[in-house]
């Protein structure tokens, strides 16, 4: 037997040996996850789809044909995101009325290649409408709640998943990262949040790169282990692709164990535009670097080039995408949408993308290549970039809305890149890039730093970001534990979000 808290207590690797030991069932151990989902969920709304039934006949048949040798997440529950993936087992509808309806379109590579490794896919996560804010409060769905204070934001867009994870749902679930939407969210709820280079993990075969190049996908976990454990089954092209990346000989998961090298670590507390983090922020980063430097790296000052802030230019890469989906879909159902079906801020970006040339979309696409080759000139003679995750605390929810900004599209992209202006730069230049939690504020919500390494150094990045776990020791699942037993209750109020 496995109890909600024992699921909580284990991350997916722990959870699988269990599994392999014959210490549990896959049944047990979707059951479990499935009993956690059904009782925090009406507090967190972090699910938003399932398969329960489909998931548990799944388990009995995975334990009736158990493997002599299983994987090392084979029976691992797991979420996915209600984005840009597509799956035989659940519709992807992108938190958009628009798409209520959808259909099951087929396995995506990625998802393929977890279903073969064993991974038992119980639902999808929560999302803002095409995964396009730095929040997640989507009308579709409606707002997911932090399991450190229900009235803070999760982030976006990955929020749903990194609230699952945080609260012991499952020990891990898909997330996207095109500007930072693993790892805001992981920064937000707690959680470990890695974006891998991009091409390292495949996106086909109904995408091959999805805004110019910007996103890359992976899952987000409480432990650093199941991150590149994870990017172990996945990582590599799929057929056809002209932008795969290899992973190393020896794998993700082998290399964390490796004697940490020489290297030097560039350390910044201000974004690109010389804004510098809340003091909380500035005190993690400072604490990490202090670390680092006790384990014999060195440590020196470093400094974003103004090009990694990005600029206008930006969503002239990604916001064409989300024209095509919802052209797609219009075609696919043989009508345009009403107004009522997508969501004011999406309207407002269609028409961002409607008014776009071609030529506009190439001089961003030449402007994504300066920012990369200018993060790449800054790093020379550099390892890694040491950061903030974000800039501040995460805040109320409500806050970083297009409403909340007056349906004012400048000032809703501004106040969220203010947000996490530190996520992007890894975006532009392809970079890997993670966000590991260390402590925790006044508030009592996480604090996070994020480690970028040059893009292909995603072993790298890996293997730092562990060092620092084990210095820190974080126990980033205490408050969540606590706030399991006591039935979704917190030291203060849910905030009304209304």
């Amino acid at each position: 037997m496995i109890t909600p808290d024992d699921l909580a207590a284990e991350d997916g690797l722990g959870l699988a040996a269990r599994i392999a030991r014959r210490e549990l069932s896959v049944r047990e151990a979707v059951d479990a996850a499935i009993d956690t989902i059904e009782r925090l969920n009406p507090h967190l709304n972090a699910v938003v789809d399932e398969r329960f039934v489909a998931a548990r006949a799944e388990a009995d048949r995975m334990d009736r044909e158990r493997p002599e040798a299983p994987g090392p997440l084979w029976g691992v529950p797991f979420l996915l995101k209600d984005v840009n993936l597509y799956s035989s087992a659940l519709p992807t509808r992108f938190a958009s009325r628009f798409f209520a309806g959808a259909t099951p379109r087929g396995d995506s590579t990625l998802v393929r290649r977890w279903r073969e490794a064993g991974l038992v896919i119980l639902g999808t996560t929560n999302t803002p409408e095409f995964a396009a804010d730095f929040t997640t409060e989507p009308l579709a769905y409606g707002p997911c709640r932090n399991p450190w204070s229900l009235g803070a934001t999760v982030g976006g867009s990955s929020g749903g998943a990194a609230a699952a994870v945080s609260a012991g749902m499952v020990p891990l679930a898909h997330g996207t990262d095109l500007g930072g939407s693993i790892r805001i969210p992981a920064a937000c709820c707690g959680v470990f949040g890695f974006k891998p280079s991009v091409g390292l993990n495949p996106l086909g075969p109904w995408w091959e790169e999805i805004a110019g190049g910007l996103d890359a996908d992976h899952v987000l976990t409480r432990t650093v282990r199941d991150s590149a454990a994870a990017l172990d089954l996945t990582a590599g092209p799929d057929a056809g692709t002209r932008l795969g990346r290899r992973p190393p000989p020896g794998g993700f998961l082998a290399a964390l164990d490796a004697p940490l090298a020489p290297l030097r670590i560039g350390v910044t507390v201000e974004d690109a535009f010389g804004r510098r983090a809340s003091a909380a922020q500035v005190a993690a980063v400072e604490h990490v670097a202090e670390l680092i430097e006790a384990m014999g790296r060195r440590v020196e000052p470093y400094g974003y080039p103004p090009e990694a802030g990005g600029g206008a230019w930006f969503d002239a890469l990604w916001t064409p995408d989300v024209l095509h989906l919802v052209r797609e879909r219009a075609k696919e159902i043989g009508r345009e949408p009403r107004r009522d079906e997508l969501e004011p801020m999406t309207w407002a970006l269609l028409e961002l993308a409607e008014d776009l040339s071609a030529l506009d979309h190439l001089r961003a696409r030449l402007a994504m290549t300066a920012a990369a080759q200018a993060i790449g000139r800054s790093m020379e003679g550099l390892d890694l970039v040491l950061s903030p995750a974000l800039s501040e605390d995460p805040p109320l929810l409500g806050l970083l809305t297009f409403e909340a900004c007056g349906r004012d599209l400048g000032r809703w992209i501004e106040r969220g890149y203010g947000f996490a202006p530190f996520a992007t730069p890894a975006n532009l230049a392809g970079q890997p890039a993670a966000v590991l939690p260390v402590t925790v504020s006044d508030r009592g919500l996480p604090v996070a730093v994020q480690f970028a390494g040059r893009p292909g150094d995603d072993a790298l990045v890996l293997h730092m970001a562990r060092n620092v776990e084990a210095a820190v020791g974080w126990q980033g699942l205490a408050r969540s534990e606590r706030w399991m037993r006591e039935e979704g209750q917190t030291d203060e109020p849910m905030t009304s979000v209304e």
